[in-house]
């Protein structure tokens, strides 16, 4: 294979590549039905690389952040191949194009604007970068392209080692001690405020019964709407249960709740209402975080919500001023 046909065609793979990257940043993930949702969210202070193995098993959490540095090693591995540039060079006009993007994201509310996400595409880059340089330059051959995809992975994983490391001692120097608990449903929001039930009852999900104890998502509450409440940075952890009753014989729900306003926060949760539904439990840390946002779409037409919440408590951080 001559190099001038191999550059040329990792030229046109790279354009495809970066047409299908376009659409899953702006039109992917049903952003465009869901732009009524969004929340102009944004962290600009960096705070930590979201990298880890997955050692508590794959969640969609996990499988975001990886994807956010993996998707950008092709950049690093094949762009220096078809043009000549500089490293530093490089990765300076790489950090302008994807703040640009960021804040289209923004912008559009199509997404938020994430300075960690964009030093994780960057370490990509730059894995992918150093995988090229690390392989002897054969341009146009099919082993110098094998060589330089295990080199990237080979980088990959100990990148990604180091990052799950640094961010555990990170962790465990910066650790809080937790405080009390407190339901979600007594923060202030910044929008119109969710139905909370005042009494309980009891019902069934999955043929077990449900009794909660702190609060319980109303099923007066329309099937579609979404809440945000303020945080402040004031909580450990948030956690809870959700589930869609066994009364509720059709009709599927999706959950998404989502931190400082990005569509990766936590898991996208999807119900189905057929009287067989498990009851899902979650929890996950929101130190720093100053915002949650609830988001409960019905997929049908039914006027109120298919799926309950319930038991949503937030750990204070002990003696916070």
């Amino acid at each position: 294979m001559s190099q001038g046909y191999a550059r040329k065609a990792t030229r046109n793979v790279m354009i495809v590549y970066t047409a299908i990257m376009l659409y899953f940043l702006y039109f992917g993930f049903d952003r465009i039905n869901n732009i009524q949702n969004g929340t102009r969210g944004y962290n600009l202070v960096p705070d930590s690389i979201p990298l880890s193995l997955p050692l508590g098993g794959l969640t969609w959490f996990w499988f975001y952040n990886f994807a956010n540095f993996a998707a950008f090693l092709p950049y690093g591995m094949f762009v220096p191949l078809v043009a000549r540039i500089r490293f530093l060079s490089f990765l300076g006009l790489f950090f302008i194009i994807i703040s640009i993007l960021e804040t289209l994201q923004w912008a559009t509310r199509l997404g938020s604007f994430d300075i960690n996400d964009i030093l994780t595409n960057l370490l990509g880059v730059t894995v992918g970068y150093l995988a090229q340089l690390w392989v002897p330059r054969r341009t146009g051959t099919l082993k110098f392209l094998g060589k330089v995809f295990a080199a990237s992975a080979l980088l990959s994983f100990s990148t990604i080692t180091v990052v799950h490391g640094v961010n555990y001692w990170v962790e465990k120097a910066t650790s809080v001690e937790a405080g009390r608990e407190v339901g979600i449903d007594i923060l202030p929001v910044k929008d119109s405020p969710a139905l909370w039930d005042s009494s309980f009852g009891v019902f069934e999900v999955g043929n077990q019964p449900v009794e909660p104890q702190v609060n319980l998502y109303s099923r007066e509450n329309p099937g579609s709407r979404s809440v945000t409440y303020v945080l402040d940075g004031k909580y450990v952890t948030f956690s809870g249960y959700m589930g869609v009753p066994d009364d509720i014989n059709q009709g599927n729900s999706t959950v998404i709740i989502a931190l400082d306003g990005g569509e990766g926060g936590m898991d996208t949760i999807t119900f189905s209402g057929t009287g067989s539904s498990d009851i899902r439990y979650f929890e996950t840390d929101v130190r720093k975080v100053r915002e949650i946002t609830i988001t409960v779409r019905n997929e049908d037409e039914k006027l109120n919500t298919n799926v309950l919440l319930w038991d949503l408590i937030l750990t204070e951080i002990k003696n916070r001023q």
